[in-house]
């Protein structure tokens, strides 16, 4: 028999009183929100929670949640002891050993900002948009709907960060249920004050001068290979070749709020993940579609791309007076772009959560004026990745936008010739900037073979570590030589073959790398190969004749030969 699909549920209600705070409810109907929430929950047969922590409401939903055999997710704004010293702790000890109770007991416990509080509840509005994006996330992975339950007073005005304010930005009505204290207060016979005042004993340790604080999704792009790739003299060609690419970029997405460049790095900002996005598949896209021959250029360029969001500080520089922004969070941006492969935007979970949670506010809008609504972006995880300077681990998405035309196709060099698929025969130097030709070959066979992106992307990431080991390190001379690369589709078996005459090396045993020592401790091209075996399936090496023999094969399903999208 099987179980029915979990319900995803999310709880945001006000805090229990500790003297004054506005929408605040008295210790006396905790007992009365309890059982509310216990009879709401009670209509799913099984479920999984999401919530906050604070004292009060938060608090009895997760107790609950458990009490009834359901696991608990629990989002914070900011790193724990701070949580607690202005979340729980004015509420009592009783409430702290409560909280601790239930984080001992809760399934997963996220810290969506790793910054102190600062007074500031720009933090916990974004802790709200990160709590509904990753439990619609959770619900997408097991197929299931998300309900949003909200305790608050409704007179209680939507303040950044409150129990209304998630309500106001909840796209989804009728998944939407609200448990009104001054009803169950008039029921219980419990008196409620929700005109007080803001409580004003917090100490919130701001510095004199320092920015508001304001969420943000940001991007860090740059071109891959750029400094092996493009020497001095091509620069102004590069510069012209961008010019033109920028045009296309300015008639397909809206500008970022924010934008600054050095060489060929790019720092972007924009108030919406969707923005963003907009943005970053337009950066990808518009050098696709410019003939760097056409300017002389030997490769065309290619963006890696890293997408995140979160609250940051904002203002103008001291010294530009340009607008910036800056925090942990734009810390934490830079450190994806480099792990990104050329030609994919990656993101980070939060940003995907955030994006997701536009989406579905988008969807409710068109459903609302009777339209249909069609998602412009998925996201595939890849996996957690060690981030450099000690940034730790990032849960990592690739964005593929659905909206993409087929890689547009321009004429090879002579070294390259395109079969008919179902086989493609290369011939590259070991130049790196030929990896970059030869993604764009893979693209469009396996387009034209049927084999999808997902495909597509798994041999360029495999062939870009592979190739770029090589490349680098391959050949003891600096003389020119040659490698080929063969794709061949036999019975939904995808087999690359790769042949060169560098030196002796076999990757065909899978590495176990150090995924816990700092990056620049690990073994080169430990953890790359790691990720060939992943999205392998097989890896055969031989050596033959004074040459390395590498065949990877890839198990795809069926190509689907109708390739109109």
């Amino acid at each position: 028999m099987t179980a029915a699909p979990a319900n995803i549920v999310i709880c945001a209600g006000q805090p229990v009183d500790t003297g004054g705070l506005r929408g605040a409810f008295p210790e006396d109907l905790v007992p009365a929100v309890r059982a509310a929430l216990r009879s709401w929950l009670s209509a799913f047969p099984h479920f999984t929670g999401y919530c906050s922590a604070t004292a009060g409401a938060d608090i009895v939903f997760g107790e609950e949640v458990l009490a009834l055999g359901g696991q608990l997710n629990i989002v914070l704004p900011c790193e724990i002891g701070d949580f607690i010293a202005q979340y729980v702790a004015p509420a009592g000890e009783a409430w702290v050993a409560r909280f601790d109770a239930l984080r001992a007991r809760a399934s997963r416990i996220e810290i969506s900002c790793e910054e102190r509080l600062l007074g500031d509840e720009t933090l916990v509005r974004f802790n709200n948009q990160i709590l509904q994006g990753l439990a619609r996330l959770e619900a997408d992975r097991v197929k299931a709907e998300t309900h949003l339950v909200i305790v608050c007073n409704l007179r209680t005005p939507a303040e950044p960060g409150s129990p209304t304010d998630f309500m106001v930005n909840w796209p989804d009505d009728e998944r939407l249920t609200v448990i009104d204290l001054d009803a169950l207060a008039s029921a219980s016979g419990v008196a409620t004050d929700h005109e007080a005042g803001k409580a004003t004993d917090i100490d919130v340790d701001m510095i004199f001068g320092t920015s508001p604080r304001a969420i943000r999704a940001i991007m860090f792009a740059d071109i891959a290979t750029f400094t092996k790739t493009f020497q001095d003299d091509q620069l102004p060609l590069l510069w012209d070749f961008l010019a033109e690419a920028q045009q296309t970029i300015e008639s397909s997405a809206k500008a970022p709020i924010l934008i600054n460049a050095w060489g060929d790095g790019i720092h972007a900002a924009a108030e919406t993940a969707h923005d963003l996005a907009d943005y970053a598949a337009a950066l990808a896209a518009s050098v696709l579609e410019v003939d760097p021959a056409a300017y002389g250029l030997s490769a065309r360029p290619r963006f890696r791309i890293a997408l995140h969001a979160g609250p940051v500080f904002v203002g103008l520089h001291p010294l530009t007076g340009h607008g910036m922004i800056y925090g942990h969070h734009v810390n934490r941006a830079a450190r994806i772009e480099p792990v990104a492969l050329p030609g994919q935007i990656y993101a980070s979970r939060y940003f995907v959560a955030l994006l997701r949670a536009e989406m579905d506010a988008r969807n409710y809008t068109a459903r609302e004026a009777g339209a249909t609504y069609a998602p412009r972006y998925r996201a595939d995880y890849i996996g957690q990745i060690d981030l450099p300077k000690h940034f730790g681990k990032e849960a990592v998405y690739r964005l593929v936008d659905l909206n993409a035309a087929a890689v547009a196709s321009d004429e090879p060099q002579s070294t390259m010739k395109r079969p008919p698929a179902p086989r493609l025969d290369l011939t590259v130097k070991n130049d790196l900037s030929e990896i970059s030709r030869l993604a764009e070959e893979i693209d469009i066979f396996c387009n034209v073979a049927g084999l999808g992106e997902d495909t597509a992307y798994a041999v360029n990431l495999a062939l870009d570590e592979l190739l770029t080991n090589t490349i680098s390190y391959g050949f003891k001379d600096q003389a020119a030589h040659t490698i080929d690369v063969t794709l061949s589709f036999e019975t939904n078996v995808l087999v690359i073959t790769i042949v060169d005459d560098g030196v002796a090396f076999d990757p065909s045993v899978p590495p176990n790398p150090d995924i816990d020592a700092a990056l620049e401790d690990r073994d080169i091209g430990g953890l790359g190969m790691h990720f060939v075996h992943t999205v392998m399936d097989d890896v055969d090496y031989r050596r033959h004749d004074g040459h390395n023999e590498l065949t990877l094969k890839k198990n795809v399903a069926a190509p689907a030969r109708d390739t109109a999208r």
